[in-house]
């Protein structure tokens, strides 16, 4: 018998609710705005650079539709509206706002400077808007029930420029590091595997990033958000430095960067610090302990703020 392979070629979530499918697209309008002076869109990904981090004025206006809300088969009584915004690293939620839908919905709704501080900064964060059943329900085949179902639902992501999204960032115990001949509390390591001048894909990842597991579990607490922007910078000037290093014999021949390519990334930092040739990056991690590199990129990552404002 023939074996059959199945190829996953996107991520959908699957909704069996097919009594609630008039209100599906109730979010669809919804949009957000990042800084004052820039106009809401309806776009749902966004690259945050460094600097601009800072300058970060986060608002979201749902434009719930009246007309999906006024013909659905659910009451807009046992609805509501909930807006949440989490940051995928620290494994961190906080509630915005959760409005019944007895009322209007509201026009807009702004994520205050203290919720970025707690989702680490803000550079790296999903906003999410669902509209929920309000409270429980009797089961029925094909109808959401459970206080918190989500029926209609838009997400909208915010990143830094590619760094983390080109590997995987895993905690790891004392007894995996021995595993490894690693002492049991080593920080961090890197572990490239190739491609950094090759476009990204997904599907084929350039490095893997293992961090303590004490460290990761403190991150994600409450009560160290401001712990965790200047390890993030620290990690993401130091991660580049080891890659480059251990990538450089398949790179220092190269013309230019490929296109796409991490390499092309990480030479667009270094050049918002200073004017940087392929040929000089060469020469920079050529330079025993890269000390001129690290400088760059912690420089371009602001690692010395994000200290002192720790």
């Amino acid at each position: 018998m023939s074996q059959i392979n199945y190829h996953k070629s996107a991520t959908r979530d699957i909704r069996p609710f097919f009594s609630a499918a008039s209100l599906e697209q109730a979010l669809e309008a919804a949009q957000i705005r990042l800084y004052e002076d820039q106009p809401f869109t309806d776009a749902t990904a966004f690259t945050v650079e460094e600097q601009d981090a800072a300058k970060l004025s986060i608002a979201v206006r749902p434009n719930l539709s009246e007309e999906a809300l006024s013909n659905g088969s659910i009451a807009r009584g046992k609805l509501a509206l909930a807006i949440t915004a989490c940051n995928p690293f620290l494994k961190r939620t906080v509630l915005i706002q959760r409005v019944p839908m007895t009322g209007a919905a509201p026009l807009e709704v702004v994520i205050g400077a203290e919720t970025l501080e707690r989702l680490g900064g803000g550079s790296r964060m999903t906003v999410e808007l669902a509209l929920c059943l309000a409270k429980q329900m009797p089961k029925q085949p094909g109808s959401p029930f459970l206080q918190g179902h989500w029926i209609s639902k838009k997400t909208f992501d915010l990143r830094p420029p590619t760094i983390a999204e080109d590997f995987g960032i895993d905690p790891m115990d004392d007894a995996g590091w021995k595993a490894m001949g690693m002492p049991a509390k080593t920080l961090y390591f890197v572990q490239y595997y190739s491609g950094v001048n090759e476009p990204v894909s997904k599907d084929r990842p350039m490095a893997k990033v293992l961090i303590h597991a004490d460290a990761y579990k403190k991150l994600s607490t409450e009560t160290n958000a401001k712990m965790a922007r200047p390890l993030m910078a620290f990690l993401a000037a130091e991660i580049p430095c080891q890659i480059l290093a251990a990538s450089v014999s398949e790179w220092k021949d190269a013309a230019a960067p490929e296109p796409r390519s991490p390499l092309q990334a990480f030479l667009k930092r270094i050049n918002r610090i200073e004017p940087c040739t392929l040929d000089q990056l060469r020469n920079l991690v050529e330079q025993p302990g890269m000390p001129r590199l690290r400088a760059i990129l912690h420089a371009d990552q602001g690692s010395v703020r994000q200290v002192a404002e720790a």
